[in-house]
């Protein structure tokens, strides 16, 4: 790999590089190496093994549950990043004897108060969802409603993918990003089980209704994407080594959680980090032997 070409102001330029380092999110990491097409490599580049795109995932299947209560909570008002995450069922923090799935999640508990949020609070069946007696469960009830959610281990699974949309185009007339993926057993187990453990959390508090989400279906778009160029020792099922290179494109650099290969029950971002600084690092000691396959 030479360089890079980039659009500016409708003109196309050429930048030459001894390294590239691609760090888009996944979607675009992704996206970005299945539009480079040449006669090297003429479904994308760095993707002769037909691996980019693979093994999509993301941890943060939700499948919440709303809990009533018949006292003022004194929630603080302002964004979700207020919060608590309990660890006792995260990863392999507890005993897995009798379950029939690997992994675990952290049950996420916020508060995501912003005046405007209580008009789409559960009303867990009593009242319709519009009207005077909507109204009314609203002004009684918006501080007294709570909700929590789980961020889980998720595993890989070759057949949750990414790919160029066959008719979606953007306003340079590329194909977009599309997601084929859904949770699988293993993640809809984790789901359930996490949710009977948020239930007895909210019954024990006192909680006189309480309401569960479905565990899962379709895994859409996410802030929390994993997957596409993972990461791994051997070529034929991974798209970069262990520090973020391309097995195909040796001076081609990955960085962003579409390395990695599983989640776990935390946010990517300072595993994202340290990857990102371990490439900087090999980049840097290996710089002479660059494009040799060193």
């Amino acid at each position: 790999m030479t360089g890079v070409n980039y659009v500016t102001d409708g003109t196309e330029y050429f930048q030459p590089a001894k390294a590239v380092l691609v760090a888009s999110f996944t979607y675009e990491n992704t996206r970005l190496l299945l539009l480079s097409k040449s006669a090297a490599f003429p479904n994308g580049l760095s993707n002769n093994h037909r691996q980019v795109g693979r093994h999509y995932f993301s941890h943060h299947q939700g499948a919440p549950v709303s809990a009533l209560f018949p006292f003022n909570l004194d929630s603080w008002y302002g964004l979700p990043a207020q919060g608590v995450a309990v660890d006792n069922w995260a990863d392999d923090n507890f005993d897995h004897s009798g379950l029939d799935f690997i992994g675990g999640a952290n049950l996420w508990a916020m508060s995501d108060k912003r005046p405007i949020a209580a008009a789409g609070m559960n009303t867990f069946g009593r009242v319709p969802g519009w009207g005077s007696q909507w109204k009314a469960f609203i002004k009684e009830n918006a501080d007294r409603s709570h909700s929590s959610y789980i961020q889980k281990t998720t595993l890989p699974y070759e057949d949750n993918y990414l790919d160029l949309d066959p008719s979606v185009k953007d306003p340079l007339g590329y194909p977009v990003c599309r997601v084929t993926a859904e949770f699988k057993d293993n993640e809809r187990k984790i789901a359930a089980f996490s949710q009977d453990k948020m239930e007895q959390w909210y019954r024990e508090a006192g909680a006189v209704a309480v309401q569960r989400a479905p565990v899962g279906g379709a895994m859409g778009v996410s802030t929390h994407a994993y997957g596409g160029t993972r990461m791994g020792d051997n070529p034929e099922t991974n798209v970069v080594n262990r520090y973020g290179f391309s097995h195909e494109v040796p001076n081609l650099g990955v960085l962003g959680a579409s390395v990695m290969g599983t989640s776990g029950a935390r946010n990517p971002t300072l595993t994202v980090q340290a990857l990102a600084w371990r490439t900087a690092e090999h980049l840097i000691k290996n710089w002479k032997g660059l494009g040799t396959g060193n």
